[in-house]
């Protein structure tokens, strides 16, 4: 039987990166939205910590996939777009289509990668990030993980801790 994840810290614990990253993009997601839900013109650094979430959400999402790749390449992990590819094809998942993943990623990618491109879009990828916006890719993350966890606890040579995805949903 194979962990969904297994990475020791100091040689007798364990640690489960992804989903500590929800955790704390559910975090901060819920302080945003009580901010924001009080006063949306009071809501301060509202695009920064737009940015911020979705910057974690997709690295939850990242690290899930890369530690679930159904064919992991030698010495390197294949990019969370290669990997969602396979993993559709290994586990039948249909709750979202690859545009719309790739979509997410884009934009985590925009926010991972920020900075000056040579065609000069590489800041205005991030102007559409408000609130609506942010909480739409928070549903798209939440709805990857359920897909990712449900194909693998099919398996039942897959070792999950018990995880209430559906306690993440926004």
């Amino acid at each position: 039987m194979r962990p969904y994840y297994s990475i020791n810290t100091d040689g007798t614990a364990s640690t489960n990166l992804q989903l500590y990253a929800l955790r704390q993009a559910r975090r901060y997601w819920n302080e945003l939205a009580a901010n924001y839900l009080q006063d949306k013109e009071a809501t301060e650094n509202l695009v920064e910590r737009c940015v911020f979430i979705v910057a974690t959400l997709g690295l939850s999402v990242s690290q899930l996939l890369g530690q679930n790749d159904p064919a992991p390449l030698a010495g390197r992990v294949a990019s969370p777009k290669v990997i969602w590819r396979r993993f559709v094809v290994q586990h039948g998942v249909t709750d979202l289509s690859a545009d719309e993943f790739d979509k997410f990623i884009d934009i985590y990618d925009a926010g991972r990668h920020f900075g000056v491109s040579p065609d000069g879009v590489g800041h205005s990828r991030l102007e559409s990030l408000d609130f609506e916006a942010t909480h739409r890719w928070y549903e798209t993350a939440h709805r990857i993980w359920l897909a990712v966890i449900n194909a693998l606890r099919a398996d039942p040579h897959n070792v999950i801790e018990l995880i209430d995805v559906d306690g993440f949903k926004a």
